[in-house]
């Protein structure tokens, strides 16, 4: 069995698994989030793609996918590839990795992707609350962000909050039917 810190060699399915993962992730994220942002954090039901992805086709496809897909949507609906970086693409990978580790740990079940979806999406909220709360005292958010400085401490668990209570419904509702739909045509993949 292999240990959460063990990334396995890539096969070209995963490869295109990754390329349609962040690319259905940036454009849905983009489409979705309507403009809705909460102390620079956007509005994001896109979250069921990439948990997708990990689920079905291993926590490296929806991580990497995810991280890819964030990065170029936050180009185009912020345009600060500095703080994509830092906050956005370290928490998506982070938690979307966990969702599909612990989904697929010793055979896939309802109960694993449930509690891996929780600590998943808690693990990578909290990361963006603490991101973007650092990132507003080094660089100030981006002005379409609101611009905000210097913002509290108090932000953190905020934007921690708004990120996963906002975003938990959309990972256990869509990315379920969505397997579940998988799980119905080609049960193999979801063991």
């Amino acid at each position: 069995m292999k240990k959460l810190g063990q990334i396995r060699s890539m096969r070209s399915r995963d490869v295109t698994a990754i390329a349609f993962n962040a690319a259905s992730y940036a454009i849905f994220g983009t489409i979705t989030y309507f403009g809705i942002t909460v102390w620079g954090v956007k509005f994001w039901p896109a979250v069921a793609i990439p948990a997708f992805f990990s689920v079905v086709f291993g926590p490296q496809v929806g991580g990497v996918g995810a991280a890819i897909g964030i990065f170029i949507s936050d180009l185009i609906t912020h345009g600060d590839p500095l703080l994509s970086l830092l906050v956005g693409v370290t928490s998506n990978f982070l938690g979307i990795y966990i969702i599909g580790y612990m989904a697929r740990k010793g055979g896939f079940s309802w109960r694993k992707y449930i509690t891996g979806a929780i600590l998943g999406l808690a693990v990578g909220s909290f990361m963006i609350g603490v991101g973007v709360w650092g990132y507003s005292y080094l660089y100030g958010l981006p002005k379409v962000l609101g611009g905000m400085r210097n913002m509290e401490t108090t932000v953190i668990l905020s934007i921690t909050l708004w990120t996963f209570l906002s975003e938990i419904p959309f990972l256990l509702t869509i990315t379920p039917a969505l397997i579940h739909a998988v799980r119905l045509v080609r049960p193999e993949l979801v063991e």
